[in-house]
């Protein structure tokens, strides 16, 4: 059987080991391993609140990330997976389907219609509409404490996650990164797909960030979020 075990300063960080019974979402925004960004996991539980128990960050290929997506999605009690099908993400999503036959993928919901259906296309999307859902839910998760983030990288991101006025878009701070909160907020739009109520025995932590930091740096972000609301109204008036 597969075993995932935390080394020091290993590409995956474990919080907690799966448990029978537990759901669990991955969310994953993909680099092709040669520029600046990351590729990232996110691992999600699916009981509220949603708690972070697992994360890969490393600059792999495209073709390693798929491989290890598949691996660590299984080992997580076969968690959704959603995958961002921008470039280069998309084939990370093919090869989930079609090489490894991944049991569950993300479909979005779609609720415009008068019978709520499935979109027939895997994965997810992002646009500047999508991106902009993306940050509401996370500001409401982060807000009403629906959310349990245990890495002080992804916090860290959060933090410097603003609004880039002078294209019109958001983003990291100019030379940081946010692969690990798009990754996050990925991993929590597909949680509210699959849900679960029931309360399960927890294992023991093996590492948590400071309460108190890791409060000061969210209750920034949210900060942040709603200034960069108020610019683009601003923006949109003018």
């Amino acid at each position: 059987m597969l075993t995932f075990h935390q080394v020091e300063n290993g590409p995956l960080q474990i919080w907690e080991q799966p448990i029978k019974g537990q759901r669990y979402t991955i969310g994953i925004d993909t680099s092709t391993g040669l520029a600046k960004d990351w590729t990232v996991m996110q691992v999600l539980s699916n009981i509220y609140p949603f708690e972070q128990v697992a994360m890969f960050r490393a600059k792999w290929s495209v073709v390693e990330s798929a491989a290890f997506s598949n691996e660590l999605g299984r080992y997580y009690n076969d968690a959704m997976i959603i995958v961002e099908t921008n470039y280069p993400g998309n084939a990370v999503q093919d090869a989930l389907i079609q090489t490894f036959k991944y049991p569950r993928n993300y479909q979005a919901e779609q609720h415009l219609d008068e019978s709520p259906n499935i979109s027939s296309k895997y994965g997810f999307t992002t646009t500047q509409a999508s991106k902009w859902l993306l940050i509401r839910e996370m500001q409401e998760a982060l807000e009403g404490k629906s959310i349990i983030i245990n890495d002080l990288q992804t916090i860290d991101e959060l933090g410097t996650f603003v609004y880039i006025e002078d294209k019109s878009k958001t983003g990291a701070t100019q030379g940081l990164n946010d692969d690990t909160v798009m990754a996050l907020m990925l991993a929590y739009h597909a949680a509210f797909m699959w849900p679960q109520q029931r309360r399960i025995r927890r294992q023991p932590k093996t590492l948590h960030a400071d309460i108190a930091q890791q409060r000061t740096m969210l209750d920034k972000f949210v900060d942040q979020m709603k200034r960069n609301e108020r610019e683009a109204e601003d923006i949109s008036i003018a």
